[in-house]
């Protein structure tokens, strides 16, 4: 009887922390280094969601001050707003195409986030011979993997819970 519950509980760890094929720690760590370089002069990595929502909805922003949306809510955003989650592999393209779009001709019609948080920021600046598309793919694959999947980093939140 042992054998077998620790049979099932070795199972049920390797399954439950088991990450999509899609997911390349290389290009992972590669985006999350552009990120902190090049986005993070605005943009916070991650944050607490509860502490966003009651800065953002209820404190006007006065709380936490932002410039821009966090890594976290651009993540969860991308994977809600563009595209469709069914087959990641296509997913990941539908995001980088929005991303390169978005990076290099910034317009708020096209945002992602929600109006109050947006509504809290100006337009960001074009990004373009600022940053490169394959910089912007590794920020991609970062921004992807950065909340909603666990075993990647420390700041996973399950998504489920929004």
């Amino acid at each position: 009887m042992k054998t077998i519950i620790t049979i099932f509980m070795f199972l049920s760890t390797v399954f439950a922390s088991e990450l999509p094929e899609e997911f390349d720690r290389e290009l992972y760590n590669a985006g999350e280094k552009v990120f902190d370089n090049k986005c993070m002069q605005c943009h916070e990595k991650s944050m607490d969601i509860q502490l966003l929502m009651k800065n953002f909805l209820e404190e006007d922003n006065k709380l936490l001050n932002l410039k821009a949306p966090t890594g976290n809510e651009i993540s969860f955003r991308l994977k809600q707003q563009i595209g469709s989650r069914d087959d990641i592999e296509f997913h990941l393209i539908q995001t980088n195409d929005f991303l390169v779009d978005y990076l290099f001709y910034p317009d708020k019609a096209k945002t992602i986030c929600l109006e109050g948080v947006i509504r809290h920021f100006d337009t960001m600046p074009s990004q373009k011979g600022k940053v490169s598309e394959e910089e912007i793919e590794q920020v991609n694959h970062f921004l992807y993997f950065l909340e909603g999947f666990n075993g990647v980093n420390k700041y996973y939140h399950d998504e489920t819970k929004f």
